[in-house]
């Protein structure tokens, strides 16, 4: 018990510090000269609201996708702090995913559907998925792309496969909400809108779609 007290403050303290000096490089020095990634997962778990904030933080800096599954939970945590810091820990650790040259595939990839080329952007992520396999990322990419020329049924497989590499990926349902809002298929579709909600219930623009749909479904 003593040892964990200990964990507990001396973490907060390298938090602390983090907030007042903003020194990453310093702050992942710290957590990592004194805590496993399992260290960081046990008191995610079972410390205090500022242990777990502090903890969340440190795995968005130094863990791994084995990680989702302790993460994913508290993106619904009754504490929106910890909630937001979770949900950037997990857009941190995907983006970290793969080798150097995936990770800048993938930045590529991203960047082309900022810009509206998605024929680029299904060619670089179907390369990437073919020659090694690819993250729930590229996945959901891909996805993004598909549904913009329409090609839905194939952005729904893309969609699944994101949720079996990570369960906790929102957007991928909300993906799914739209490409089978797409399809007519209403009941499937506030289906997903209201798993995402599940899962995150930030997403207040899926909320209004949630209740839009619950209206139409209503009225037929």
């Amino acid at each position: 018990m003593e040892e964990r007290a200990t964990q507990y403050a001396l973490l907060l303290r390298f938090y602390q510090r983090y907030l007042n000096d903003a020194d990453t490089a310093r702050f992942i020095a710290s957590v990592a000269g004194h805590y496993s990634l399992g260290t960081l997962e046990r008191l995610l778990q079972s410390g205090d609201i500022y242990s777990r904030r502090a903890a969340a933080l440190s795995l968005g800096l130094i863990g791994d996708a084995n990680s989702y599954s302790i993460l994913g939970p508290l993106l619904r945590h009754h504490d929106r702090k910890l909630r937001l810091v979770v949900d950037d820990t997990m857009r941190a650790i995907s983006g970290r995913e793969g080798t150097a040259a995936q990770r800048q595939t993938l930045e590529s990839i991203v960047r082309s559907n900022e810009c509206g080329t998605f024929e680029k952007t299904i060619e670089l992520a179907s390369e990437l998925i073919e020659t090694s396999g690819a993250s729930a990322e590229v996945y959901h990419q891909r996805s993004l792309a598909l549904f913009q020329i329409d090609a839905l049924e194939q952005a729904i497989e893309d969609c699944r496969q994101t949720l079996k590499l990570n369960e906790f990926h929102y957007a991928a349902m909300v993906g799914l909400g739209h490409c089978h809002l797409e399809l007519g298929d209403l009941l499937e579709s506030l289906f997903w809108f209201r798993r995402a909600l599940d899962v995150y219930p930030d997403l207040e623009p899926v909320r209004l779609q949630v209740r839009r749909l619950e209206k139409a479904i209503q009225e037929l």
